[in-house]
């Protein structure tokens, strides 16, 4: 089985990220934003040079927009300029691309294709394959769970379990146990190990740096990348290598 890890829009938290992946052996793709992104603090391009030395740059757009929302010859010019920039930060070819807020259609696949991306990566979560490399799916996210994020615009203030009511159906088709959705890591763990003794194709863990900060999840995420790192025969890949 394969284990990738993703980070999006570039935060300077990010370094923290890389240094927890190298740490224990893992990857990552970083999804990087030229724009600053909820007031926090991005990446300079000194840590941009730290970061791909041992990982995968990506893009994620120049101004981070929905895409469905602007006009197309916008979207291509976000997803054009974003693979300039990244390029010309590395000096290597960008192959990835994500689609910010995992808002996509169609068209704007075709333009990602048509730009020279190799694959690109959604939202959508709790699965272990992708049929299509423009549409590549995730396992799971590091957010609170199994109650929502604290303020979020996702979750109805009332939906207090929508992260685990959203779930709960792949939940229950993998076998898990209530018992093991206590909490974000038990959950991790769970599906790693139902991944791995199914001999699945990939587990693809993601998330955001500024909210692993926000949320206090530094702990769980080390624990994880360390339990992760027990399994020798897992192989640790960037996203690009999905693809292969």
């Amino acid at each position: 089985m394969k284990f990738t890890t993703s980070w999006d829009d570039g935060y300077a938290l990010d370094m923290k990220i890389s240094e927890l992946l190298s740490a224990n052996g893992a990857k990552g793709t970083f999804y990087l934003c030229p724009h600053k992104q909820h007031g926090k603090s991005m990446l300079d391009p000194k840590d941009i040079a730290t970061l791909m030395k041992n990982h995968e740059l990506g893009a994620h757009t120049i101004k981070h927009p929905k895409l469905t929302l602007i006009p197309s010859e916008k979207v291509k010019e976000e997803i054009i300029e974003s693979k300039k920039w990244i390029e010309e930060l590395s000096g290597k070819p960008c192959e990835m691309f994500c689609y910010p807020y995992g808002d996509t259609n169609d068209e704007i696949e075709n333009l990602v294709k048509e730009a020279g991306y190799k694959g690109a990566r959604g939202i959508t979560q709790m699965l272990f394959t992708s049929e299509n490399a423009f549409q590549q799916n995730t396992s799971l996210q590091i957010a609170p769970f199994p109650k929502r994020k604290v303020h979020s615009r996702w979750w109805h203030v009332l939906d207090k379990y929508g992260p685990l009511r959203v779930k709960r159906k792949a939940i229950k088709a993998y076998g898990i146990p209530l018992t093991e959705c206590n909490n974000w890591l038990s959950l991790a763990k769970a599906m790693f190990t139902y991944a791995h003794s199914t001999n699945q194709p990939c587990f693809h863990l993601w998330g955001h740096s500024h909210e692993v900060e926000k949320y206090d999840m530094w702990k769980e995420l080390e624990e994880f990348l360390r339990f992760v790192a027990t399994h020798k025969e897992v192989k640790h890949v960037v996203n690009s290598q999905l693809l292969q």
